[in-house]
């Protein structure tokens, strides 16, 4: 469901799209004041574009006296001058079409869920960076898993195993020093557990360059499965756009990343003094994210199954080699199929002025 945001509100589009107006008076859906990490801007025009898909094109231009058109590192975008994040041009598109699809979530120092792409990314900048300066530590709004482990303790439980890791960590680690490898799979391990945290997860454990994390299933699989590949999506676009935008700044290599999901039945189970996670799912989670490339998103057949019709548009069968792939469905011992989350593109044309 689109969402609106503390700036920079969106006003009728359903009438727009309804009435089919060519635009409309400079100054409508100007951001209404709020929190210092919101974006000001104002939507200049609404109207269709030319193009055969018939999309709306928005015209939107940012306060002047907030954002500095800028070229960084050979990246054109804009800085924010309240906050000093630069945000590349792409990422702001990316972020006003989110407002008008589905917004993604982040979360606050303070715990609270936070509904806009921008703020994420404003907030994670400044976490990692105050890392970098003040030396690398968690925050405690780290939602910890033991606590929901030791009171499922030896019982079966469905879940949604995410895993995310990092691209070629093998090379970075032949070309930086160990302290600076360190440092860089902190601020991923740490901006990854607080997405996993505001979309309901757990992180049960970090794996070498690997995020670990589970997602009680609940009463809705189809609206958990939903709420994880959304989580997912945050991960990439804030290690796209926070994570590798801090890291360019302090002399570091970007990271790439790529995610496994899938859905099962676990058990809780204590092995050598910890609790964790055993089963089918688990296994086979670590297999699929194997087998994603840079910035791909695998699920498998359950996660598939159990999302919304409309949410299945987003994904696409992966054709595999019998040699590549060829595990079973636990249950029936069918093939198990996986799907890949295909390459977002805007809904909306969105000029930026």
């Amino acid at each position: 469901m689109p969402s609106r945001s503390k700036k920079g509100r969106r006003n009728g589009r359903e009438e727009e799209e309804k009435e089919g107006r060519e635009g409309r008076k400079e100054g409508e859906g100007r951001g209404e004041g709020g929190e210092e990490g919101g974006l000001e801007f104002t939507l200049e025009k609404v109207m269709r574009s030319n193009d055969k898909e018939d999309r709306l094109e928005l015209v939107i231009k940012l306060d002047p006296k907030r954002y500095e058109r800028k070229t960084i590192n050979g990246e054109v975008g804009y800085l924010d001058t309240h906050t000093n994040t630069f945000i590349p041009e792409d990422a702001l598109r990316l972020i006003f079409d989110e407002m008008i699809k589905q917004p993604i979530q982040g979360i606050e120092n303070d715990g609270r869920s936070r509904k806009d792409l921008y703020s994420s990314i404003v907030e994670s900048q400044a976490r990692i960076k105050k890392m970098l300066k003040n030396g690398l530590r968690f925050d405690s709004v780290i939602t910890p898993s033991e606590k929901y482990l030791a009171n499922h303790i030896n019982m079966k439980l469905d879940v949604i195993v995410l895993y995310a890791d990092i691209v070629d960590s093998t090379s970075m680690s032949m070309s930086l020093p160990a302290d600076r490898l360190a440092n860089l799979i902190k601020v991923f391990m740490q901006e990854m557990s607080y997405l996993i945290a505001a979309y309901h997860g757990y992180v049960l454990k970090y794996a070498g360059d690997c995020v670990i994390a589970f997602f009680p299933v609940g009463r809705d699989a189809g609206e958990a499965c939903v709420r994880v590949v959304n989580c997912a999506r945050a991960m990439l676009n804030i290690t796209r756009y926070a994570i590798n935008q801090v890291l360019k700044e302090y002399g570091y290599p970007e990271l790439r990343i790529k995610i496994g999901i899938d859905l099962g039945e676990n058990q809780i189970v204590m092995l050598g003094g910890t609790l964790d996670l055993l089963g089918y799912t688990m296994s086979i989670t670590s297999k699929i994210v194997e087998l994603a490339k840079p910035w791909q998103i695998v699920i498998g057949k359950w996660v598939y199954d159990a999302l919304p019709e409309e949410f299945k548009q987003s994904f696409r069968e992966l054709r595999l080699r019998r040699d590549v792939w060829n595990y079973r469905d636990s249950r029936e011992g069918k093939y198990y199929n996986l799907y890949l989350l295909k390459e977002s593109r805007l809904g909306s044309r969105i000029r930026l002025i």
